[in-house]
Parts: C-alpha cells; structure tokens; sequence
C-alpha cells in the first residue's frame, strides 16, 4: 500500500536515439544507459557504508548513485570525508568540501563513452589553490592523478581569475582546454555545464555560455569520476550540491530542460534569455520539486517524453513548435485525498499535490502553445485503482480552485499501474493540475506514511511515532529493531485503524535499546497478509553504565559478559525475558561474580531478550540478541 512508484516511456531524439525505457533522468531526460552517474545531496547520502543516513554536520562516507547504474561515490578515509550539511540550499541540502582536509569522494565503473553532458551545482567559500577542481574523470585508477595527461575531462575554477575552466582529452592524446569567459562570485551557487560534442567542448554557466575548444568528439575514457579534489593542491572549498553525467552529448532542447530542473530545485535564476520555467518562483508557489519537461529548440533538438523522478508522464505534443517548452512541476503536498475539500461537483477526492506548468518559449518571455498532450499517472502502490473513477482536475481558469471546474475524464491502464488521459487540451502557460477520484471507496487514492521518527528520551528509552493519512485494509504495524541491520526483531506490534481519510497518529516505546547505534524500521501489514516495509532510522544511546546494562559480545553466540556498575557483595536475581514477556532464564548472582564471570545462555534459543537485574529493589535493564552458534 505505501511503495515506492516506476514506470516506463519512450523518447526518440533527433540526435541519439534513447533505449525502450522510463525517461526518469534528470528534469525527464534520458534513464540509466545515457545518464550514467547521478548524484544529489538530497539523495541516499550516508555516515557509513549505506546503512546509516547521514545527519546535518555528520561526515559523507557513501554518496548513492540515482542513475541506476549504481557508481556510488566513496570515501573510506574518515579524514578526507566532506560534511553533509542540510537545509544549505533553497532549504536542500549539500555537502561542504574542505580544501585543507583534500575532502574528496570517488565515484567508479561508470560506462562512459566518447562523448559526456556534465553538470554540477556547486559554490566556493574560497579558492585557495591555482585551479580548485570539482570534478575529474579519468581511466580506472587515475582518477585523483595530479598529472595533466590522465586528466581526461573535468572543471576547474581558477584561483586567478575566479573563472571557470574545464577540459578534454581525446583518443589521440590531444589536450584539449576550453577557454575561461565567465567568472564566478564567492559564495554564490551556479550550475555549472560542459558539453563534450562531436566538434567542440563547450561550457556554460546558468545556461550562458562560459567558454569552448576545438575537438574530434573522441573523447578518452573516464570510467572513474574524483568529486571535490584530485592529488596535489587542486582542492574545492565550497558546497557542491548536485553531479550529473551523461556519456552522450545531450541535444539543446535536453540541456535546457536538464538546466531548469537545477535551477527551480536550488533557486537559482538562469540568464535573462533562457528562464523557462517561472512556476518555482515564491510568487508562483514554489512549484520546484520533481521538475520535468518537453521542448523543442528544431528539428534537430527535441524532447517530447518525459517524466523524471516523479509520478507524471507527458508526451505526444500535437502542436509543439521551434522554440517552444513545457516545463512542469509539483509544490511537494502528500500524495493523499485526506482532508482536501476543494473539489468539482462529482468527486470525492483529490490528491493534496498539484503540478503547475511553464508553457513558454526558449527564452522564457512569452507564453506558447504545445497542442494538446498526453498526461499519464504511476499510481503504483496508492490502493486499488478503477480508471473510471480517475479525474484529471485542471485550474483551467487560473483562479487557485479545482472546484468550479470539470473533471476530465477517459483515463485508462497503459501497463502496470501506469494510467494515461490523451489529448488533454486544458493545460495552458501558468494552469495547475492533479488527480481526482469520484469513488474514495473503490479508488481512495491513499499515501505513502506521512512520518516515521524513531528519538532518544531522557531516561534512555526511544519513543517511535509514525503518522498515516487515508488508510486502506491495514490490519497492523510491527516496530522491528536490530544492532546491527542484519538480525531483527519485534519491539511492539500495534492494530491498524484498517480504513481511514483522516491523519492517524501512532506511538510506541522500545524500553531497552542497545548502548550506542539502534536501527528502527516499520513493517506495515494489510489484512491479506501483504507486507510493506519503510525505511529504517537510527538512534544512538549514550550508556553511563548506572542503570542499565552492557553486554559483550551482543549480538551473541550465548556466552555473554554482562557488564554494569553493581555492589560486588550483594546478591543479584538475573531474569531473561523473551519477546512475549516470559522469562526463560533465571538465575542468582553475586555482583562480583556479574562482573567478572560469563553468563551461558547457550541453551536458550535464539531471538531478542530483555535481561533485568534486581537488588535491593533497584533494576537495571539491557536487550540482548541471541544468535544461533
């Protein structure tokens, strides 16, 4: 009930043809055979080796990668690591590189070709070596190489002149520099852009051009990608927010769309004569998240199939013409019909997002028409859907209310849980959308979980809350807790509501969480046995040893050491309690036998327990995980 959602498209370009696949790259462009290496701080940034989300100030160890060809960028070095820092950004996040600790990360296996479309987003506090480097690519191995001639592409800023520089090495072994044009300020964010094409490398900063050499097209392999420093002194000091590569050079209308899904997600303006998409500026409502789009600059450079990394499809333009885009995006509202009033007369329900559209010319100044097109919905995992009861609701007067319009009906199943209108003809420059039901009963059009925290109390416990919107035959939750990621078990299980429209909240305490590092996860259960699992959170609990208890090892075998600050000459009742609430084990110890002696419980079979430890009316408490030898 609460997956994740995937589709799959088409797109044909005048100038590469894509494969039979989701155009779910960047901003709707390409998939993972051309849109090779995707990585934003928004995204799968973590503090270990990707089991632990990385919190604001924590150091990046592993940086996933979202094009699906899963080159995630690495640092095992804890010294070289660069900080994720949230929130740094149009409210997104980043991760800050420090020059002088030659903070870097190394992205590797990436199928490159002759060929590349780079981006980055990124900013510099400082420039305090000659050429600061935010990327460079090179042959496996020789990524952070400080020698000029394995550099086989990448971007620099020079420290002289605070401008931007990138380069290209061909198959021959000709170098090939592009020539620096536009400077860059201290602490301002850019999208920053090199084209390796069949005869030029060419740079652009915010969509402008910045810069461009000579070149064969035969650009040399650079199967491994260095992020934020390279070997020697060319250390970035500054944010770098988003990386994107493709190993085919995208065509104009392609790079544009890339470049508006940059600049509406960090809040940047392009140059004056190419600002497309206007829908995310605060006036408008912020419509900046999951931006996608069509376009046309000639015959020659297209894009008329896109989706990106959200739910809406578009395509099939009637009427798309030279110079003419459509660029959409959402205002992030829960994908869920509960307590959302503003409907037409007939429905029952809207989704609380809506998408608002850009219909512009290249340049952004006037508004265009792209003919009819047609808008498709991934509802994967949202419920039990009956087509017939899909709407698409259209502002088509533009005046902020779905509910002195008309739904438009004649949706339809193209495959999985992809669900199409053709030949819409309401959307217009600046109209916002979404999707309706007229049976919540029969297509309720429920939402993933609202929220899923798991926090520290003062006393050592973790309170769990988790809050759902429309609920549809839930049976129940099961809070699972583990030490390790590896072997789970149940803290609680707690009924359902079942069925719902309105905000359910839920709260569970772990009473005995691990000294140190907790993974929580929450395991949702439909009345026909389907199971759904969400992602796991962390907790970290400090241990002072006075009031409860350490074990050693743990996960354990069965022969444990407990260790706590106990009288040595008292006598201690030691009880073992399994998941039910039974005790299994008991025993008598003396304190001084607690501390230094070893507790077998090689007889009790494996799982999670509470142990308790009562003197004198005082209990200390710790859980422990029995494994099987």
């Amino acid at each position: 009930m609460f997956t994740p959602r995937h589709s799959f498209a088409l797109v044909v370009t005048s100038i590469f043809v894509m494969p039979l696949a989701a155009q779910t790259g960047p901003g709707g462009v390409g998939n993972s055979t051309t849109n090779v290496l995707w990585l934003g701080a928004d995204h799968g940034v973590f503090s270990d080796a990707g089991l632990t989300p990385a919190v604001s100030g924590a150091n990046a160890w592993q940086w996933n990668d979202r094009s699906g060809n899963g080159s995630n960028a690495m640092q095992a070095m804890a010294a070289q690591r660069p900080n994720y820092i949230s929130g740094a950004l149009n409210g997104k996040p980043v991760l800050r590189f420090t020059a002088a600790n030659t903070d870097r990360m190394l992205a590797t296996g990436i199928p490159s070709a002759n060929r590349a479309s780079v981006w980055v987003v990124a900013r510099y506090s400082s420039l305090p070596s000659p050429n600061p480097g935010l990327l460079q690519g090179a042959a496996t191995g020789d990524a952070y190489s400080a020698t000029p001639a394995l550099k086989n592409m990448g971007m620099w800023v020079s420290s002289a002149t605070t401008q931007v520089w990138g380069r290209g090495i061909q198959t021959d072994g000709t170098s090939r520099n592009v020539t620096m044009a536009t400077a860059l300020a201290t602490a301002t964010p850019y999208v920053l852009n090199t084209m390796y094409r069949q005869s030029a490398i060419s740079q652009y900063v915010n969509h402008g051009p910045a810069g461009s050499v000579a070149s064969n097209g035969t650009l040399r392999s650079w199967t491994d990608m260095a992020i934020g420093a390279q070997a020697g002194t060319e250390n970035w000091n500054g944010d770098i927010a988003e990386v994107i590569a493709f190993n085919v050079d995208v065509n104009e209308a392609q790079r544009l769309i890339i470049t508006s899904y940059l600049a509406a997600k960090y809040g940047m303006t392009l140059t004056a004569s190419t600002d497309v998409y206007r829908e995310d500026q605060p006036a408008r409502g912020n419509y900046d998240h999951e931006v996608a789009g069509i376009g046309r600059i000639n015959s020659g450079n297209l894009h008329t199939d896109s989706r990106g990394t959200g739910i809406v499809r578009i395509s099939n333009p009637t009427g798309l013409g030279n110079n003419e885009f459509m660029i959409w995006g959402h205002d992030n509202g829960v994908l869920g019909a509960w307590g959302v009033g503003d409907v037409p007369s007939g429905v029952e329900g809207r989704f609380q997002r809506t998408w608002r559209v850009s219909e512009r010319n290249g340049s952004g100044t006037n508004s265009v028409d792209v003919g009819a097109v047609d808008i498709a919905f991934d509802l994967t995992g949202l419920g039990p859907v009956d087509p017939a009861h899909l709407r698409l609701l259209v502002d088509s007067d533009n005046d902020g209310s779905f509910s002195d319009e008309t739904g438009v009906e004649g949706s339809y199943l193209v495959s999985g849980a992809l669900y199409r209108f053709d030949a819409v003809t309401l959307i217009s420059d600046g109209i916002r959308f979404t999707l309706g039901t007229t049976d919540l009963g029969a297509t309720p059009l429920p939402v993933e979980l609202v929220s899923f925290t798991a926090e520290p109390t003062s006393d050592a416990q973790v309170r769990l809350d988790w809050v759902t919107a429309t609920e549809v035959d839930n049976d129940r939750f099961i809070v699972e807790h583990s030490p390790d990621m590896e072997h789970w078990s149940s803290v609680a299980s707690v009924d359902a509501v079942g069925n719902s429209t309105t905000l359910i909240s839920y709260s569970v305490m772990d009473p005995a969480p691990f000294a140190g590092l907790n993974y929580y996860r929450l395991r949702q259960v439909d009345v026909n046995g389907m199971e759904e699992l969400f992602p796991v959170r962390t907790v970290t609990i400090e241990q002072d040893g006075r009031d409860r208890l350490l074990f050693q090892p743990n996960p354990s075998s069965g022969l444990v050491k407990v260790k706590a600050l106990v009288d040595p000459f008292a006598i201690h009742l030691v009880n073992l309690f399994d998941g039910m609430g039974r005790c299994v084990h008991t025993r008598s110890m003396t304190g001084s036998e607690l501390m230094t002696g070893t507790l077998d419980l090689t007889k009790v079979p494996p799982g999670a327990y509470l142990m308790h430890i009562e003197c004198d009316g005082q209990r200390r408490t710790g859980r422990l995980q029995l494994l099987t030898e």
